[in-house]
């Protein structure tokens, strides 16, 4: 009882900061000065957090030849990159208004368009690198409304307005606590669009090496593409410098099935995590090295 008094009086104590954080950016503060400051904010504080210690392990595990000096460096660039999405996010007009994308350069826009007019329901994936939130912004740019799994936070003061935040740049969106896979099956049996991030920690699913080592993965993208014949869209998400982006749509997957379901199902999931570890390994300090990703 006591504990569970406790655990509420911090969710209050957590959505007041978070509430109060978001009404200064997105309604008190200008965009420019907004997203400067979250930047500042970001990387001056985020490293002397206690998760950081849980980022540095990450790193250590994934590249044990990278030096102290290095992986400083990175976890600063990742806090820095944190602070201005959360920024970002509460200023998705400053990206696109309806009207005008701003400040994202599209590569690959035919594989996208190629995706949207072929007939058939998709998904594309990605992962949490830059602000994965402007390959959603950049296909709205060509009327094309992707529906996106969004995953609850734990703290549902926090969770309500995050999920507020995600709508002013998402018009669909289906959470994963209120039967978002079933949802999502039934989303793409209708033949519409999905875009899920799949580099998360995950409590079941298969070990497949990511970035070195074996890691739990979601087997749902894989199923859709096997058992649905669900076309897969990669796309990636890069800060250029401040928040100006890079995102690239690239040729959907061409995996061709050997007739071994399971062995079929780990070769896709690695192909498809050697690609989000190749993105990861090219800019470390955009990637969000906080996530529980590996067993110790």
């Amino acid at each position: 009882m006591k504990f569970s008094l406790l655990k509420r009086i911090r969710h209050l104590f957590e959505g007041a900061f978070v509430g109060s954080a978001f009404i200064f950016f997105h309604h008190l503060l200008p965009t420019k000065q907004s997203l400067a400051l979250g930047g500042w904010i970001g990387r001056n504080f985020g490293p002397l957090l206690p998760w950081s210690k849980r980022a540095r392990r990450n790193l250590r595990k994934c590249f044990p030849d990278m030096t102290s000096i290095e992986i400083k460096k990175i976890i600063k660039e990742m806090w820095e990159n944190f602070g201005l999405l959360a920024a970002e996010y509460a200023s998705p007009d400053a990206f696109w208004d309806g009207k005008t994308l701003r400040n994202i350069e599209i590569v690959g826009l035919e594989n996208l368009k190629h995706f949207q007019n072929d007939g058939k329901p998709g998904i594309i994936f990605t992962a949490h690198t830059g602000n994965w939130q402007m390959i959603t912004l950049a296909a709205q740019s060509i009327g094309f409304d992707l529906t996106q799994m969004y995953r609850p936070a734990n703290n549902p003061w926090v969770d309500t307005l995050m999920l507020k935040c995600q709508k002013l740049a998402v018009k669909n969106v289906i959470t994963k606590r209120q039967g978002g896979p079933r949802d999502l099956f039934s989303l793409i049996k209708r033949g519409e669009h999905a875009l899920l991030l799949i580099d998360q920690k995950l409590g079941e699913g298969m070990a497949i090496p990511f970035l070195g080592r074996e890691a739990m993965t979601a087997t749902g993208v894989a199923r859709m593409y096997l058992n649905q014949n669900c076309p897969l869209l990669p796309a990636r998400s890069e800060r250029l410098h401040g928040s100006h982006f890079r995102v690239t749509f690239y040729p959907p997957i061409n995996y061709v099935p050997k007739g071994d379901h399971r062995q079929d199902m780990y070769d896709l999931l690695l192909s498809i995590n050697t690609m989000l570890g190749e993105w990861i390994k090219e800019r470390p300090g955009q990637w969000l090295w906080l996530h529980r990703r590996w067993k110790n």
